[in-house]
């Protein structure tokens, strides 16, 4: 009988979510909804998942390079990537239903709504995107790359920049109103009828759908680089893998999620869910009553050849991404080993961005520092490296020479 009552309580005890684990590297892109979850990575690979037992639906590897973009449409999904294509995705059949042309530039973003379909890109321009044949109209929206792009709910489109503007698009792409952003942004989410908006100075800004602004939060003293919103709430996340859940209107804090599992570069919802990736690799799943994981995935861990040093605790929150060990690009970013004296973008074996392998730069103490002190964006424009600075120049220095020690 005492067999029987335990068995019936352990039956009863609530049974832990699958995290979703299938990719090759970062996940940099999420969506979720009745349909499933979709995800894409930086192998190149888009995974649908059946988000109730965790397993993989379909699995297409399609695009050149990392899958910056996915958004759920009715009947699909669609994919988009540093090799700048869209492509759009059906049940039962093997190939894409079609696919834009390689472009000039990545796609950064995708945003999807009652019917229509956007794509924002790193050259600044947006593209609206015929659903039935994939033809492709862009315009001239922002001096530098589009971070975020929705549509609000009387079908106009919404935009923040590289270029530190907000901008509303109509009918016809008729700008209707324009904006300047405080900082530099770092996604777009639409909550109802308001926009939040992450910065890298770790701010989460609430703005109005002409552009007013409305509450902000202080998060973090790190890069905030993702935003996802559900019925009365947002979540943020930053470079070193927290993540906040907040209360709309007033963005007050429902839970925060510890980092310590590098980047998490794309977060989405679905019902009572969050969905959480970036540098770990997987897909995370969180409860949206109390942030608690719903999954088993630990923590990976950022640490690197502490010697006590000020440039070893200055390398830690460079450790998320790199690592020091000679041909290991299993993360984020390259092996720094053997950084100084090498050329941007020439190391063996990672994939990386077609600005970067344009660029000139030798990496140098001298350039090293000038990196953290202007920041990614200034400094190496078209990196995928979430803006960060290090501001004070004892610390750049300390990091030069922990790399020269650790990584020769």
């Amino acid at each position: 009988m005492r067999l029987a009552a335990l068995a019936f309580a352990l039956l009863a005890l609530p049974v832990a979510a699958q995290d979703l684990s299938g990719h090759g590297g970062p996940v940099s892109a999420l969506d979720a909804g009745a349909d499933g979850v979709v995800s894409g990575g930086f192998d190149g690979r888009v995974i649908l998942w059946n988000a109730d037992d965790g397993t993989a639906a379909r699995i297409e590897h399609f695009h050149s390079g990392n899958v910056s973009a996915v958004a759920l449409v009715p009947g699909g999904f669609a994919s988009a990537g540093q090799d700048g294509r869209v492509a759009l995705w059906r049940a039962g059949q093997d190939a894409p239903v079609w696919a834009t042309p390689s472009g000039v530039a990545p796609v950064t973003v995708l945003a999807y709504a009652d019917g229509a379909l956007a794509a924002g890109f790193g050259d600044g321009r947006i593209g609206r995107i015929d659903l039935a044949d994939g033809a492709l109209t862009t315009f001239d929206a922002h001096d530098g790359r589009v971070a975020g792009l929705a549509f609000m709910a009387d079908g106009a489109l919404v935009s923040v920049g590289a270029d530190l503007r907000f901008a509303r698009w109509g009918a016809g792409d008729r700008l209707l109103a324009r904006t300047g952003l405080p900082g530099l942004p770092n996604g777009l989410a639409r909550a109802g009828d308001v926009l939040a908006v992450p910065f890298a100075d770790g701010n989460l800004q609430l703005m109005s759908a002409e552009g007013a602004m409305l509450p902000e939060r202080f998060l973090t003293d790190r890069p905030l680089v993702a935003v996802a919103s559900a019925p009365g709430t947002v979540a943020a996340a930053a470079v070193d893998g927290s993540v906040w859940l907040l209360d709309l209107p007033f963005l007050t804090s429902r839970a925060e999620v510890p980092g310590g599992v590098g980047p998490v570069w794309a977060l989405a919802f679905d019902e009572d869910e969050l969905f959480a990736a970036g540098a770990q690799g997987v897909v995370r799943r969180f409860s949206l009553a109390d942030g608690r994981p719903l999954g088993t995935t630990p923590l990976a861990d950022a640490g690197a050849g502490q010697d006590g040093s000020r440039g070893a605790e200055v390398w830690r929150a460079c450790a998320i991404c790199h690592s020091l060990a000679p041909g290991d690009h299993s993360r984020a970013g390259p092996s720094l080993h053997g950084l100084f004296g090498r050329q941007i973008a020439t190391v063996d074996g990672f994939a990386f961005s077609p600005a970067l392998r344009d660029m000139a730069i030798i990496w140098t103490p001298d350039t090293l520092s000038a990196l953290f002190e202007q920041g990614p964006e200034a400094y190496t424009p078209g990196s995928r490296m979430p803006d960060q600075r290090i501001a004070d120049p004892g610390d750049r220095a300390a990091l030069a020479e922990y790399l020269a020690q650790f990584a020769p």
